[in-house]
């Protein structure tokens, strides 16, 4: 267990048979639970034009006007409430290098089919965001929602945190729906249409083939029994406990009112030594002997119990391989719930073993993949922390190499200034970095690119030059090794030299064998401690070797590793952040020397404790895909 973001949570299992390939082989073959109420709801609530232009100031991809929405949209479903959506929160009215963190965000289900009607009614949206960009997130929203205020004639939208009242768990893997039907009987169903889908209105089985067919994304919502009755004898006459119990069993509409209601008291289950004395009077009743006379405990007679919790379930919108849902509950309920997925079948799984999955699906997690946040930097600046007063504790002998964390991603304009400028010592005060994530956020900010070379990269014409203004444009790349090597966090992503790219081009057998003998690039220790050097500041900053014979094997980085290869895994690629415009230059010069154009770009990788270069190959996301909008 860890303590991280104001909560305590499992970092993961060690042993045998809990490593990454058994994890990862559940994730195929069985199904994962994770216990992710660290992300917490923030609630919008107004009308419906108001909610949509606080949105607006602050999401990236925005949602568009109502009237510009077609009935087939995706936008119109997420307004509808049938589906939810992803997007990347940013301050209001600021550079983009001011981003907070990703976010999903859902609408309460309308009444009316037809968006249009609804412009002006009051409706609730759930924006979900990582505890570790919470706070933050709410300042961002509440400053939206003041400006908004300002502009619409005091028509407010009321900005209300869910902290503390509902929960969310995660059930991933190709067996996920079969755990969730052991668990889950629902009393009702909502009886709207989800995507062309109808529903009945009431259900005693939870039909799992029926709810696989909606796309992902979706949305239902339920109030299903309590999991610890549905096997239990004591579902049958349970009513009979001098208890006031909640019995939600009429088959009604449910819309889950409760939930979006922030006012709303919501009931706990029933606690487990009631059921345990109804259960124990059950066996004594069919043995024909009379139970001991118990009185209820002080107090407790006038609480209010239930026997039904009301859920929502989201379909994740990610791969098909990647199956799996979210069950937002009452944070009440978490316990109750938790125990029933482990015991039917879930293997509980830490931050760990979720950042592996991520890896697996080749989806980023937050905030380790978000290098643009303040939430990535904290964390490592805190794991950085931890582990220079572990290797304190060592003799001085024993103490390990000490590295930068987080990675100092401003030397990334190191290289810059020497292609650009030819020089090899740079200062500037400040960096700023952004990392678009969609295709037109990327060519809407390299068309702001002051530069003479430009390649082409998709669609999108990325350009090589500098400014006065140090900002760093950031790409996700995948970068896998070419022959050998296994990249970890942290590693760094270097520029070759002309020199270095026939160790890439070789075909035949012999010529692979000869070129694997031949090439070898490496740094002497001595540098490889000098790479990065602390400052009196505590920052970190590059070191250019002086000598010749050094600056020969010398490589300029242009990004990092911030996801490395998982071990005992065939899939070595690993997931990483490079400089655009270095990018762009070196894939013009590999196109000019090699004289054969593809969309990879031959980089070097080393381990920041390691004095070997590797061969890698990167490949940008944003050209295999429109967006990069998915997270973890």
């Amino acid at each position: 267990m860890v303590k991280r973001w104001g909560f305590y949570l499992p970092l993961g299992v060690q042993g045998r048979g809990r490593g990454s390939r058994a994890v990862l082989k559940l994730l195929q073959k069985g199904a994962l639970v994770h216990d992710a109420s660290y992300y917490l709801p923030i609630q919008l609530e107004g009308p419906q034009d108001c909610i949509l232009s606080v949105l607006r100031m602050v999401l990236i991809p925005s949602p568009p006007v109502v009237a510009q929405m077609s009935s087939e949209s995706l936008f119109h479903k997420v307004l509808q409430g049938a589906c939810h959506q992803n997007a990347m929160l940013y301050h209001m009215d600021s550079s983009a290098s001011h981003f907070v963190a990703p976010v999903l965000y859902m609408w309460q289900r309308m009444t009316s089919e037809r968006v249009e009607w609804e412009i002006s009614s009051v409706r609730k949206l759930w924006i979900w965001i990582h505890a570790a960009a919470f706070h933050e997130g709410c300042n961002a929203l509440r400053i939206a929602c003041e400006k908004q205020q300002k502009s619409a004639d005091g028509v407010t939208v009321s900005c209300i945190q869910q902290e503390g009242r509902i929960a969310r768990l995660d059930i991933m893997g190709n067996k996920a729906s079969e755990v969730m039907s052991k668990i889950l009987c629902p009393v009702t169903i909502s009886n709207k249409t989800i995507d062309g889908h109808e529903v009945p209105e009431a259900q005693q089985q939870f039909n799992m083939d029926q709810i696989q067919k909606f796309p992902p994304g979706a949305i239902l919502q339920l109030r299903v029994k309590d999991p610890r009755l549905l096997s239990s004898e004591v579902n049958s006459e349970f009513n009979e406990v001098g208890i006031d119990l909640v019995s939600s069993d009429t088959c009604k509409p449910s819309d889950n009112m409760e939930l979006w209601d922030s006012q709303c008291n919501l009931d706990p289950p029933v606690p487990e030594n009631i059921l345990c004395r109804e259960k124990n009077r059950k066996r004594l009743n069919s043995l024909f002997l009379e139970p001991m006379s118990q009185e209820v405990p002080g107090g407790r007679q006038q609480d209010v119990f239930s026997q039904s919790c009301p859920v929502v379930l989201l379909k994740h919108g990610h791969q098909t391989t990647f199956l799996g849902w979210s069950i937002i509950l009452p944070l009440s309920w978490v316990k109750t719930f938790w125990l029933s997925l482990v015991s039917r079948g879930g293997h509980a799984i830490g931050l760990r073993e979720r950042r592996w999955v991520a890896w697996k699906n080749h989806v980023p997690c937050f905030p380790h993949d978000f290098p643009d946040t303040e939430g990535y930097r904290s964390l490592l600046t805190d794991e950085g922390t931890l582990l220079d007063a572990s290797a304190q504790l060592r003799p001085h002998r024993a103490q390990p190499q000490k590295t930068p964390m987080p990675p100092p991603w401003d030397c990334v304009v190191a290289y810059l200034h020497h292609i650009c400028r030819n020089a090899v010592k740079f200062e500037f005060l400040t960096l700023d970095m952004y990392v678009p994530r969609t295709n037109m956020t990327l060519k809407e900010h390299v068309e702001r690119m002051d530069s003479k070379d430009m390649i082409s990269a998709g669609d999108v014409e990325v350009t090589d030059g500098g400014g006065e203004k140090e900002t760093l444009c950031l790409v996700r790349v995948f970068v896998r090794p070419f022959k050998e090597g296994l990249f970890e966090d942290g590693s760094l992503v270097c520029a070759p030299c002309a020199d270095d790219l026939p160790g890439w081009n070789s075909r035949s057998e012999k010529e692979v064998e000869k070129s694997q003998e031949k090439w070898q690039l490496q740094l002497k220790q001595s540098s490889v401690e000098s790479y990065f050097m602390q400052l009196e500041s505590g920052k970190w900053a590059l070191q250019v070797p002086e000598d010749p014979a050094d600056l020969k094997t010398f490589r300029w980085p242009i990004g990092f590793i911030t996801t490395g290869a998982v071990h005992a895994c065939n899939d070595r690629v690993s997931v990483g952040f490079c400089d655009i415009r270095i990018l762009a230059a070196l894939r013009r010069q590999q196109y000019l020397q090699t004289e054969i154009k593809r969309p990879e770009i031959f980089v070097l990788v080393r381990n920041m404790k390691s004095a070997a270069y590797r061969r890698a190959i990167a490949t940008i996301v944003l050209e295999q895909q429109q967006e990069d909008l998915l997270f973890l």
